[in-house]
């Protein structure tokens, strides 16, 4: 399936590319094959997210509102979630966590949570059992590509028209050359 930016074509393919060899059943490499299975579906998620919010034109006004100049994927979901889903809207960063907004992305997208987790474990040094369940690593991925689909749909409720025509063939045929 095309995917909105060079970056976000090329992660979900790495994630499908080492999901094929994790169900190959080869218990060497298996482990492996599924951190990167849900490391690059995590990345995925914010890979589409800095796209569409580029696409919109408020990557600016989600850093202020954060007070970030880089905030990372659970502040930005945050973020797009008080500007696009909820009408309650949070005033900035310190009032959208003291209105739960953890627990509010959890249960908008499914896997986040696990996901998140998941990704930033690892970028601290520790991997953790979610990698050790390839029907955890299949079903984590589905859910990023659901979570994926759920901010474009967010996102064209604006009226906004989004792109997602580039092709794994496409983001990487420069590297063909």
């Amino acid at each position: 399936m095309p995917e909105g930016s060079k970056d976000a074509a090329v992660l979900i393919a790495a994630s499908w590319q080492a999901l094929n060899r994790a169900l190959g059943g080869n218990k060497a490499t298996q482990l492996t094959d599924c951190t990167i299975v849900i490391l690059f579906a995590g990345f995925f998620i914010e890979a589409n997210l800095n796209y569409i919010i580029e696409e919109l034109g408020e990557r600016k006004s989600m850093e202020e509102f954060l007070s970030m100049r880089h905030p990372g994927l659970q502040d930005k979901l945050g973020w797009f979630y008080n500007r696009h889903v909820t009408k309650a809207k949070a005033a900035n960063r310190k009032q959208l966590y003291a209105r739960g907004i953890a627990g509010k992305l959890r249960r908008k997208f499914p896997g986040f949570a696990t996901l998140y987790r998941f990704r930033n474990d690892l970028s601290h040094g520790v991997l953790n059992k979610t990698a050790f369940s390839i029907q955890s690593t299949v079903n984590l991925r589905v859910q990023a590509k659901a979570i994926v689909d759920q901010l474009f749909e967010i996102a064209e409720a604006t009226g906004a028209v989004i792109q997602r025509d580039i092709t794994y063939h496409d983001a990487i045929s420069p590297s063909l050359d």
